[in-house]
This record gives structure tokens, C-alpha cells and sequence, in this order.
């Protein structure tokens, strides 16, 4: 029975420190530390060390849910690519005279190649640009040998 009781007790205090890092968050946004140990301090009663402990983790909760936005939005992207691609590979052309017309399914490979190309580049396995360098024929090179 006690067991059941401690772990009741676990719980909400880790759903209020959920609650807090939450709150810590949308404060993030707008406003600066200082109101928000301010804030912190009037309402919860906490030490500036533990005020600071929950800013760090709200910030923690912060790029995780980033981190899970941008990928979610390559993936969108990549999906969209994906589309396209089906598309380019199933492409109806008309061909024939005006008596004898049918529809055929051609594959569009330079679009195909295309759109992979940026796919590829949407995924960072692909160079988004090509650089060029240049070098003269012939090049100085200062050596120090004093060491």
C-alpha cells in the first residue's frame, strides 16, 4: 500500500515539475531570466539555483521540440519530392494522327534525375552548389625554419 502511495506521489510531482518547465517555456519566448526568476521565486518559492535548473530545461524541451519540427518539415518536403517523382515517371503523352490517337505512360528522366537531385540535396547528401577554385600555375610557399 505504501509503495502505491509513494509512487502516486512521484508522479505529481513530476507532472507539476512538467507543468513548470512548460510554463517556463512560453515565458521563454517574450520574456528576459531576470522576470522569470523573478517570477519563479514569488510563485513558487524556489532557490536561484533550482530557478535556473528549470529555465535549462525549458530551454532543453525547446530545441528538442525544434529539432523534431525541422525534421518533420524535411520530411514533408521529401515526401512532396517523392510525389513529384511519381508523377515524372508516369507521365501521359498523346501520340498518334488525329485518327489514330492513344495515351501512353513515358517516363520523364530528366525531370526524374531532376527532382532527385533535389531530394538529395534536401536530405544534405547532395552538394547544394558546385565551387570552382582557382589556382595559379604556379604557387609561393614561405617555409620558416627557425624552428
Amino acid at each position: 500500500m505504501e509503495k502505491k502511495e509513494e509512487e502516486k506521489k512521484e508522479e505529481t510531482k513530476q507532472v507539476k515539475r512538467e507543468k513548470r518547465i512548460y510554463q517556463i517555456g512560453l515565458m521563454l519566448r517574450r520574456k528576459p531570466n531576470s522576470f522569470i526568476l523573478e517570477f519563479i521565486a514569488q510563485n513558487w518559492k524556489l532557490k536561484r539555483s533550482q530557478a535556473y535548473a528549470y529555465i535549462r530545461a525549458a530551454r532543453k524541451e525547446w530545441k528538442k521540440y525544434f529539432e523534431k519540427l525541422e525534421g518533420d518539415g524535411i520530411a514533408y518536403h521529401v515526401a512532396q519530392m517523392r510525389d513529384l517523382k511519381d508523377q515524372a515517371y508516369s507521365e501521359k503523352v498523346v501520340v498518334g494522327t488525329v485518327d489514330n490517337k492513344s495515351i501512353v505512360n513515358v517516363v520523364n528522366l530528366p525531370l526524374v534525375l531532376e527532382i532527385s537531385k533535389e531530394e538529395a540535396k534536401l536530405m544534405g547528401v547532395y552538394p547544394a552548389e558546385k565551387h570552382e577554385l582557382d589556382i595559379p600555375e604556379t604557387i609561393k610557399v614561405k617555409v620558416d625554419l627557425t624552428e
